[in-house]
């Protein structure tokens, strides 16, 4: 979901918590083709890293393990990584079943941090949300 604020910039603020992944996937878009890393993922979408010449709006498909290729568009950018968003949501099983065998146990990156705007890994426990 994208939000203008008050001085004209536009935030991405996530639907849902990511989980984390270190997993070189597949891709193609119109010009290009190739691996990207996969850093996290949901049942609706997903954030890769290494994709160069992408703007929001692009068509990619994205190739995960054991799945047909997913269609996805491009709905933010950050440097070279890019976020999209399913064409169709994963099953919330066949997302379990990427988690419990893909998933990765990694310290989140500053990155992870910007899309993650109030998620509750954000800050430490007990600690109360900033206004």
């Amino acid at each position: 979901m994208l939000l203008n604020t008050i001085d004209d910039t536009v935030v991405y603020v996530p639907r849902a918590e990511r989980i984390s992944f270190d997993l070189m996937v597949r891709y193609r878009s119109i010009e290009d083709r190739g691996p990207t890393l996969l850093r996290n993922l949901t049942c609706g979408g997903a954030r890769v890293e290494g994709i160069a010449g992408l703007r929001c709006g692009d068509k990619v498909t994205l190739c995960l393990p054991s799945l047909a290729p997913k269609e996805a568009t491009v709905v933010w950018l950050m440097e070279l990584s890019a976020g999209l968003e399913f064409d169709r949501p994963l099953h919330p099983d066949i997302f379990e079943e990427l988690v419990l065998r893909h998933a990765s146990q990694r310290e989140r990156s500053e990155t992870d941090r910007l899309t993650q705007i109030n998620n509750r890994y954000d800050r430490e426990e007990g600690e109360e949300l900033p206004n």
